[in-house]
């Protein structure tokens, strides 16, 4: 005896866990890609592959809360519109870049920076979780 689910108005968890693995995966590429660029573009003391190994150990302190904002501000926007809701979540994205304010250098903290704006305002998918969206009862 199966129980009848009425269908649902959304798109569903599986849609939903799509979109979440998007996010993830985009910014990770993007804050990789943020890196080599940054290990091409920096002449210093240290090598392409220790400027990279930099930006590796930098993502638990600057990935992993832009994620963890993004993760949590994406059920959340449901009263504004997309281009608000990316404004609004761009600039507290672009402080958790405040690590490489000590750096020797002005392009590790510059390119972080355009890397947090872009993420927020062009490439997060938004909403995450749409509007409509609703479980299917147990």
């Amino acid at each position: 005896m199966s129980r009848r689910y009425p269908p649902s108005a959304g798109p569903g968890v599986r849609r939903v866990l799509e979109r979440i693995a998007r996010l993830v995966l985009t910014y990770v590429v993007l804050y990789a890609v943020t890196w080599v660029v940054i290990g091409l573009t920096l002449r210093g003391d240290y090598s392409f592959t220790e400027d990279t190994g930099l930006g590796s150990g930098m993502f638990v302190i600057v990935g992993g809360p832009t994620l963890l904002l993004a993760l949590l501000a994406g059920p959340a926007h449901t009263q504004m519109d997309v281009t608000t809701f990316r404004a609004a979540l761009a600039f507290p994205m672009v402080f958790f870049a405040w690590p490489l304010v000590g750096a020797g250098a002005p392009e590790p903290l510059v390119f972080q920076v355009l890397c947090q704006i872009a993420f927020a305002a062009y490439l997060m998918p938004a909403p995450l979780v749409p509007e409509n969206w609703t479980p299917k009862p147990r």
